[in-house]
C-alpha cells in the first residue's frame, strides 16, 4: 500500500485501486478551492495511473462532504469579477469531467452528510454506497444557489419530478430513500462502508478492459440517438474482440477457470 498527501486529500494506492479521501474533517470535508485543487490533481493522478483500474472516493471523519465551503467558496463569490468567477468555476468543472470521463470505475464511499457540492461530487462517481446513517440533500437553493453538475445528473438518475422536488426544498433524506429513488445503489452498516467499497472495487479492478468502455458508452448515450449509439456499440465491440482480456475470458471459457484480466 502506498499512500501520498496533498493539503487537503489523502490517495491511497491499494493492489489496482486508487483511494481518494478528502482530508478537511474539521469542517467536514467542504468543498474549499483548495480541496477541489486537490481533488483535480489526485484524480488526474489515478486517471494516469495504469496500475489503478478502480478508485474508491470517500470522506475522513463525520462526512463526505458539507458541500461548498461558506467562508472560502460561497462568501467570496459575489466579489469576483466575471472572469475571476468563470476561473473559479473552471476547477469544478475539470473535477466533475475528471470522475465522469476516466475510463475506470469511479465508487462513492458516502458517510454522514453529503449536501450541495458534496451531493453533486458523489452524483458524478458511477456507483454511490452510503452507510446507513448518511444524509443526503442538494442545498444549493438553500444559498439560492442552483446546483451545479446535479442539474445534469440528477434528474437522470432519479426522474425530474424527484430532482425538482429535491432541489426545490433542499430537503435532507436518509440512506434508505435516497436508495429506493436511486440516488444511491447500495446502503450498508456505517461499519462495513469501507470494506464494501473497497471489496466491490477490487472486483471492478479485476475486470477486463470493457467495463471503461461501458462507461463510455453509457455516457456518451445520454447524448445519442438510437442510430448513433448503435454505431458507436458496433465500433466499440470490434475493438473489444482484438484485446487481451477477451482472447482471455473466452480461453477461461473454454477451459472452464476463473479468467485473469490484465486490462488490456
Amino acid at each position: 500500500m502506498e499512500e501520498k498527501k496533498f493539503a487537503t486529500v489523502i490517495l491511497t494506492r491499494k493492489d489496482h485501486l486508487g483511494i481518494v479521501t478528502m482530508n478537511r474533517p474539521e469542517k467536514l470535508n467542504a468543498l474549499s478551492p483548495e480541496l477541489i485543487e486537490d481533488l483535480v490533481k489526485a484524480l488526474h493522478e489515478v486517471a494516469r495511473d495504469a496500475a489503478i483500474r478502480a478508485v474508491i472516493i470517500t470522506g475522513a471523519g463525520r462526512s463526505f462532504s458539507a458541500g461548498g465551503d461558506v467562508q472560502k467558496d460561497i462568501l467570496p463569490l459575489r466579489d469576483k469579477s466575471p472572469t475571476e468567477f468563470n476561473t473559479y468555476m473552471e476547477q469544478a468543472v475539470v473535477m466533475y469531467k475528471l470522475l465522469i470521463e476516466m475510463e475506470k470505475p469511479v465508487i462513492a464511499a458516502i458517510n454522514g452528510y453529503v449536501v450541495g457540492a458534496g451531493l453533486d461530487f458523489a452524483m458524478a462517481c458511477d456507483i454511490r454506497i452510503a452507510a446507513e446513517d448518511a444524509k443526503l440533500g442538494e442545498f444549493f437553493v438553500k444559498m439560492c444557489l442552483t446546483p451545479e453538475i446535479g442539474i445534469y445528473l440528477m434528474p437522470r438518475l432519479i426522474g425530474l419530478g424527484k430532482a425538482k422536488l429535491l432541489s426545490f426544498t433542499g430537503d435532507l433524506i436518509d440512506a434508505r430513500e435516497a436508495e429506493r429513488i436511486g440516488l444511491v445503489d447500495m446502503v450498508v452498516p456505517p461499519d462495513k462502508l469501507m470494506s464494501s467499497a473497497e471489496d466491490l472495487g477490487k472486483r471492478l479492478a479485476e475486470g477486463p478492459k470493457a467495463i471503461g468502455l461501458i462507461k463510455r458508452g453509457f455516457n456518451e448515450s445520454l447524448r445519442m440517438t438510437i442510430d448513433s449509439a448503435l454505431d458507436y456499440v458496433s465500433r466499440i465491440q470490434y475493438q473489444l474482440v482484438h484485446t487481451e482480456d477477451h482472447k482471455e475470458a473466452v480461453a477461461s471459457w473454454l477451459e472452464k477457470r476463473p479468467p485473469v484480466f490484465k486490462g488490456r
